[in-house]
């Protein structure tokens, strides 16, 4: 029972609750979007073309507010993402293997292991690619189910693979030890012998009533591999299918054997094991032979994606296929370098131009090179390719290992990218892209890396941009860096853009800002853009050009298709003093070009360079170069 002193208590609280049921609500507050981290500082890791700098630590740079220079410019743009990447390596032959088993000491074979596998101390290789049985690179001729000729063994009860157990399985462990994620593609060089129309490891085609028993030997190799500690993470269904070897293990394969293969017997033998198969494995020049295989309906169900070579046709075709079937994944899985090339720079150039940044940004997930090691005379082969170069070379007299072209190029990515990275967006302006060549990936920590690559012979400096921000580098000529760090934008205030050299030649289309003209490509040697459409009046401006030393003349390369006109170089400002004057004369055409040498009196110091056009109709300007 409630008394009347407890009801006249009770008032005032229903009251208030009352009141309070009446009085709005505050409105809710409004999410806090998340705040990305400024950009950390950018670690360097640079290869010069003089090979004077090798997978080198260079000083860190930092990212400002972006100033709007007009500099060539590669801009990084994280939000617009394409393949997830698995890792670079090379291909763990059994000559390789016995290389590394047999000619180094255990420390040596330690410390070369962690130089190919371990990402702080070495290259940080991702991905190792086995051949099933014997390649070209290999001790002797096998598979793992060889029997007397005119036999066969259709039970797979002579299957092993104990061949490898000697010198394969012991280094792949190994390797496996240091680098928990390392992962291994396998690829056939042959079926057993009894297996194929030739009856022998060499040439031939798979007999069709063979398909089922290879399918499972397939399965077997997977199986073994995986009890002894190496799981198979795809295999490719035949390497060089349209290659048929004289000297060494091949076998012919067909597409529409191939996808009959994969469909009715690969596929259903492989269920389970977690392996993913792969169709081709050969060169670019023959793009079409994937698209047959993935035509089939049941190969399509099965193919994982398609494997490539460097040996025939262009990088590009990698993305014809996969533009056909975006739905199935690209792999590069190899190219060798040898005694052909013996460059250093041109070597890191072709490479890094077309596998580094070719393959990935043409959708590879692996960038896989040929032999691991050899020795100093391109082996041990049994027969194939007699000038080969491994990723090493170790020497079979002493144990000294040499680290090969390939290694750095390789490194270049594995220090910096880890597996599940994913590529994202990376374009060149303001320059000739051919010139300043790019590839960026965000790592599954958030971490970026952009590797660039200078491919001209003289120095390059530009800048990275990205989210408002930038940072300026130069890089030497014929050389290629990784830039790394975390988090996007700056408030750091716009540095002063670095100072360009007189010296050096400067690119017209490369001002930090102009009036009146504009720039268009150019069919000058080199390509890239020129600057035209110039009027009375319309002028350039380079802002800060370094002069070492007084200056006495200046080269520029004009074209005029009309009576071309005057062009004056002045220091700082518009109607600064003129230091050179080149009078222009019609050249026949708006592309059909001339170097001009005039005298110049520039002084020594960093100026503001005005590059005038008083009287003009109609001067194309590609480039100019001061001289002492």
């Amino acid at each position: 029972m409630v008394t009347r002193t407890s009801r006249r208590a009770a008032a005032p609280l229903t009251l208030a609750l009352l009141l309070a049921a009446c009085t709005p609500a505050p409105p809710p507050t409004a999410p806090t979007a998340p705040t990305t981290p400024a950009a950390s500082a950018v670690h360097v890791l640079m290869t010069t073309g003089d090979a004077h700098k090798r997978l080198s630590a260079e000083p860190d740079l930092a990212f400002a507010r972006d100033g709007g220079e007009l500099f060539p410019t590669i801009t990084v743009d994280a939000g617009r993402t394409y393949q997830r990447m698995e890792g670079v390596g090379a291909a763990l032959t059994e000559s390789s293997a016995w290389l590394i088993q047999h000619k180094l000491s255990a420390a040596g074979r330690d410390a070369l292991l962690h130089d190919l596998f371990d990402a702080q101390r070495g290259a940080g290789f991702d991905y190792v690619r086995l051949p099933m049985g014997a390649s070209d690179f290999a001790r002797s001729h096998y598979t793992y189910d060889d029997v007397p000729a005119g036999s066969s063994d259709a039970t797979l009860a002579h299957f092993s693979v104990d061949h490898d157990r000697a010198d394969v399985l012991p280094v792949a462990v190994a390797a496996r030890t240091i680098n928990p994620n390392l992962q291994f593609m396998a690829s056939p060089w042959s079926a057993p012998a009894w297996m194929k129309t030739s009856g022998s490891l060499i040439g031939g085609q798979l007999k069709p009533e063979a398909y089922s028993v290879y399918a499972q030997y397939f399965r077997k190799f997977v199986d073994a591999y995986r009890d002894a500690g190496v799981p198979i993470s795809a295999v490719t269904v035949q390497n060089e299918p349209h290659h048929e070897p004289g000297d060494y293990p091949g076998m012919r394969m067909e597409p529409d054997a191939q996808a009959a293969f994969i469909g009715a017997h690969l596929a259903p033998a492989l269920k389970g094991s977690g392996t993913k198969i792969l169709a081709w494995d050969h060169n670019w020049d023959e793009w079409d032979y994937p698209l047959k295989v993935l035509a089939d309906k049941a190969a399509y169900a099965a193919v994982d994606g398609t494997g490539f070579h460097c040996y025939g046709g262009d990088v590009s075709a990698q993305s014809q296929v996969h533009d056909t079937y975006p739905g199935k994944d690209v792999y590069f899985t190899e190219c060798s370098g040898g005694a052909w090339a013996d460059n250093y720079a041109d070597n890191l150039r072709w490479n890094t131009r077309t596998l580094l940044i070719g393959a990935t940004r043409n959708w590879a997930k692996t960038v896989l090179l040929w032999n691991l090691a050899l020795d100093e005379t391109h082996g041990p082969h049994t027969g194939g390719c007699g000038d080969c170069r491994g990723v090493v070379t170790i020497n079979g007299a002493d144990g000294t290992v040499q680290h090969n072209v390939e290694y750095d190029v390789l490194g270049q990515y594995g220090k910096a990218v880890r597996p599940g990275a994913v590529r994202i967006d990376s374009s060149t302006y303001n320059t000739d892209a051919g010139a300043l060549q790019s590839v960026a990936f965000r790592n599954p920590d958030g971490r970026k890396a952009l590797i660039v690559l200078n491919d001209t012979d003289a120095p390059t400096t530009f800048k990275v941009k990205e989210a408002g921000a930038s940072f300026y580098a130069t890089l030497p000529a014929a050389s290629v860096a990784t830039y790394t760090w975390t988090g996007a934008g700056s408030d750091a205030p716009a540095p002063d853009a670095p100072a360009v050299d007189a010296s050096a030649r400067i690119e017209a289309e490369a001002y930090s800002r102009a009036q009146g003209v504009q720039t268009e490509a150019t069919t000058d040697e080199g390509g890239g853009r020129n600057v035209g459409h110039t009027d009375d009046g319309d002028y350039l401006v380079f802002d800060r050009v370094k002069f070492g030393a007084p200056a006495t003349g200046v080269q520029l390369r004009v074209a005029s298709g009309s009576s071309g006109g005057t062009v004056e170089f002045r220091t700082g400002s518009v109607t600064g003093p003129v230091v050179a004057t080149a009078n222009v004369p019609g050249t026949g055409g708006w592309q059909a070009w001339t170097t001009l040498t005039v005298p110049a009196s520039v002084p020594a110091g960093t100026h503001a360079l005005y590059v005038v056009f008083p009287k003009s109709q109609g001067i194309n300007l590609n480039w100019l170069q001061f001289t002492k």
